[in-house]
């Protein structure tokens, strides 16, 4: 399924899906990752992809002490694939902040999503990957790509979950979720969350991330029942998703029949009591202050890529 061959009205039964997981070379400016991005997007779309996802600012700037706009470049390479494109960056807004914002740019060159992060990482994450605190943005990233809608968290998002599920019932069949990196220890915990996301809300879920070092992917494509591919080393992987699947679990109620004909529990969006959760609304103290975060030192990747050379203010 192409999306210039999709109107807008149809209800695609499958999306090829293209996710990118590039090495980073410490020594190399951080502009030439437009390059790879261009070489993966070409790749993509001579597999017949019809998106491919990006991880957490890339092509960039992933940092704020670099200066370039991959805008154009995307949107051209996009275009001549004909092929929609998730990539994200960092970006100074008018007060002075700064911000993570993804993209989602279609085939034809035009912004079909644009999502500041609304819950930027605790801690030293973002001193140390981009050189400052982030900002956080107020609104939810969704879209539709060829007849297809589609959401957006980023990184440490995918372990909150009311996120990915608001974004499904919302009408996400896909959620793309692309990850910075750094993960290591955590790595196996990441993917089992992503599988986790893709199941409770019935949905295609894909993540990636940067490599750096010698460290282990975690580029996944889950299923609302099954893994479908996952790459551990840099590359590319692409899958065809089955969205008539995703419907179909969220069309039918549980069963005690056999042989079952799930592999999940079905209708799991529509086994819900919203009138009872008002829990998780309510006010708490010692939630995390995003706008006023406590001043941390950067910390440090493995391969000490990322250290002291950003404001950490």
């Amino acid at each position: 399924m192409k999306e210039s061959e999709q109107i807008e009205t149809e209800a695609p039964e499958t999306l090829r899906l293209g996710v990118a997981q590039p090495l980073v070379r410490p020594d190399a400016p951080e502009e030439q990752r437009v390059d790879e991005a261009v070489g993966y997007i070409r790749e993509a779309g001579l597999r017949q992809a019809d998106l491919i996802l990006f991880p957490e600012g890339y092509p960039g700037p992933l940092r704020i002490t670099s200066e370039y706009d991959a805008t154009t470049r995307i949107a051209a390479a996009a275009v001549d694939s004909e092929i929609a494109v998730c990539w994200s960056r960092v970006e100074r807004r008018d007060d002075g902040s700064w911000a993570k914002v993804a993209y989602l740019t279609g085939s034809d060159g035009r912004e079909l999503i644009r999502y500041e992060r609304a819950h930027p990482a605790t801690g030293d994450v973002h001193p140390t990957l981009s050189g400052t605190h982030l900002g956080p943005g107020d609104g939810f990233g969704l879209g539709r790509v060829g007849g297809v809608t589609v959401g957006i968290l980023i990184c440490s998002e995918l372990w909150v979950p009311e996120i990915a599920r608001t974004l499904a019932l919302r009408g996400a069949e896909l959620i793309l979720a692309p990850a910075g990196g750094g993960f290591n220890r955590v790595s196996g915990n990441w993917k089992l969350i992503g599988r986790a996301r893709a199941i409770e809300n019935q949905c295609y879920l894909a993540m990636t991330q940067h490599l750096f070092g010698e460290e282990t992917g975690s580029a996944l494509i889950a299923g609302p029942e099954q893994t479908v591919e996952e790459l551990n080393g840099p590359g590319l992987i692409v899958a065809d998703l089955d969205l008539t699947r995703v419907r179909w679990l969220r069309s039918e109620d549980d069963s005690m029949e056999e042989p079952k004909r799930f592999d999940s529990l079905p209708g799991l969006l529509r086994m819900r009591r919203p009138e009872i959760y008002g829990e998780i609304v309510k006010p708490r103290e010692g939630l995390y202050d995003y706008r006023n975060p406590p001043r941390v030192r950067p910390g440090l990747l493995e391969d000490g890529a990322y250290v002291g050379d950003g404001d950490s203010e």
